[in-house]
């Protein structure tokens, strides 16, 4: 059985105290003491859509990345970024939104590094020969990293009931190419009606696909690549996306890119921490602020991400008496994801959890 820690925590703490106990957690990382000065050390995390509060509080995250510089001079804070349009779909409103969110570098005191590049399209083909995919689309930067502490809020998500540490890693360390070939079994298509022919689109699209006809862009399906470039670019938002892919499908594809990302970095050199407080029905992508839908649980951690997200839900389900993302997702099973991430390797399902005091 994998091990798990836990460490308890209550409705209100401080971060001085939260802090203290997320220290004692990373103080049983394994490869601690294999770090070198110069190697590069990525802290993955979400840093919230817009209007969302929910996040991982980046003065907790100050905490981290100071215990971590004390290892290597190369500690540095990463995402990727998203498929749909907003702020965080390339790096420029990516990043200035992490600074809106206080997670610039006076703050934290380490540099954010978007890893997938300007408009996502930065990735690294990892291959994985498993049930749904041959290979994945990793983000660049994460797979050019020593190192990786993978930091997820745990919360409920309205396509894979929960999203913790396999979320973070599967969708979260994926380009947007990659992220597309999770969510869709449709390639993109053109909204005439918006499109006006300008060109963008041909001039940034990789796979030399899209053509204008009669003052329209046409994709030719038998071309296109599924890489997502041309959604970004559209500045009148005329290329839809399908998502279209089965709850099983995309939850099983979420792990096999997790998988994916650990056979790039090896497991060794990975460490996950779930924060298991201000859980919400909806994940942080969400742009608002929503109130959690139960008391804050605790703090837990692992080198397996399976036993980790399962150990989390369970002991969430126990505190609170009831499976709360079931409540909030009733149609969606969530043990999808966990049991498709233990037959293809990823972690096992079956765990000891350690609680630790402080």
């Amino acid at each position: 059985m994998s091990k798990v820690y836990y460490i308890g925590v209550r409705n209100g703490e401080d971060i001085a105290t939260l802090s203290n106990k997320t220290i004692k957690l990373l103080q049983k990382i394994p490869f601690l003491s294999s770090i070198k000065k110069n190697d590069f050390v990525g802290i993955k995390i979400h840093f919230g859509e817009k209007d969302n509060i929910g996040h991982i509080n980046p003065s907790l995250v100050k905490y981290v990345a100071d215990f971590l510089q004390k290892k290597s001079e190369r500690v540095f804070i990463t995402d990727t970024n998203t498929l749909y349009i907003g702020s965080r779909s390339n790096s420029v409103g990516h990043i200035k939104l992490a600074y809106e969110h206080n997670f610039g570098l006076f703050q934290i005191g380490i540099p954010i590094i978007i890893a997938d590049g300007l408009r996502g399209r930065n990735f690294i083909s990892i291959d994985i020969s498993g049930k749904h995919l041959k290979s994945v689309k990793i983000a660049s930067d994460i797979v050019n990293s020593d190192y990786l502490l993978c930091l997820s809020h745990m919360t409920g998500h309205m396509q894979t009931g929960f999203a913790a540490s396999i979320k973070n890693l599967g969708m979260g360390c994926a380009s947007r190419a990659g992220k597309l070939q999770q969510h869709s079994n449709i390639l993109p298509s053109v909204l005439k009606d918006k499109c006006e022919g300008c060109g963008t689109c041909v001039r940034w699209c990789p796979g030399k696909a899209i053509n204008i006809e009669g003052g329209k862009a046409i994709i030719q399906k038998w071309k296109c690549i599924g890489c997502g470039e041309c959604t970004v670019v559209c500045k009148n938002d005329a290329i839809e996306i399908k998502w279209s892919e089965s709850i099983r499908n995309l939850q099983e594809k979420m792990a096999e890119y997790a998988f994916g990302v650990v056979k790039a970095i090896r497991s060794q050199c990975m460490y996950y921490i779930n924060f298991l407080t201000h859980i919400t029905k909806d994940c942080d992508c969400m742009a608002k602020n929503e109130p959690p839908i139960c008391d804050d649980v605790g703090i837990m951690a692992s080198i397996d991400p399976v036993a980790l997200d399962k150990a989390s839900v369970d002991m969430i389900i126990k505190i609170n008496e009831r499976d709360i993302f079931k409540i909030g997702y009733p149609d969606i099973d969530w043990s999808l994801q966990l049991n498709h991430a233990e037959d293809i390797g990823l972690g096992k399902t079956h765990y000891d959890i350690e609680e630790l005091v402080v």
